[in-house]
């Protein structure tokens, strides 16, 4: 993630530190599956609490969030890269909806009930 991105959530204290130390701080974790964080999760509306950086490619994504104490928690989403499906039960299994690019800062401008995300899918760059 660059600089430019990071300023997009207007979070002083991790534009100039990297994103798995931001997320450590910020009492969140880091799966980083290679390279730059595509989508953080969010457990408060307003990209704040707890926060969860995912990396994928097209194909990949995180199968059941309860292995990164996410589950149910998800409250805000920001998409740097990809098209990602947000799913309600472990294991890609019913589906809430396809997002792309963008800052969802509340569960009703993502189109997902709130705490309800349990796994995420890339499913285009």
């Amino acid at each position: 993630m660059n600089q430019k991105s990071l300023a997009n959530f207007s979070c002083d204290a991790v534009k100039d530190i990297s994103d798995e130390l931001g997320a450590t701080y910020s009492g969140g974790l880091a799966y980083t599956g290679g390279g730059d964080p595509d989508v953080f999760l969010f457990q408060d509306n307003g990209f704040a609490g707890r926060a969860l950086s995912v990396n994928a490619t097209t194909g990949d994504g995180l199968g059941d969030l309860r292995t990164y104490g996410f589950n149910d928690l998800t409250s805000s989403i920001s998409i740097i890269r990809g098209r990602w499906t947000f799913y309600r039960d472990i294991n890609f299994n019913g589906p809430l909806t396809t997002l792309g690019r963008g800052q969802y800062s509340t569960p009703r401008s993502a189109g997902i009930p709130n705490d309800t995300v349990s796994s995420l899918l890339r499913v285009a760059p």
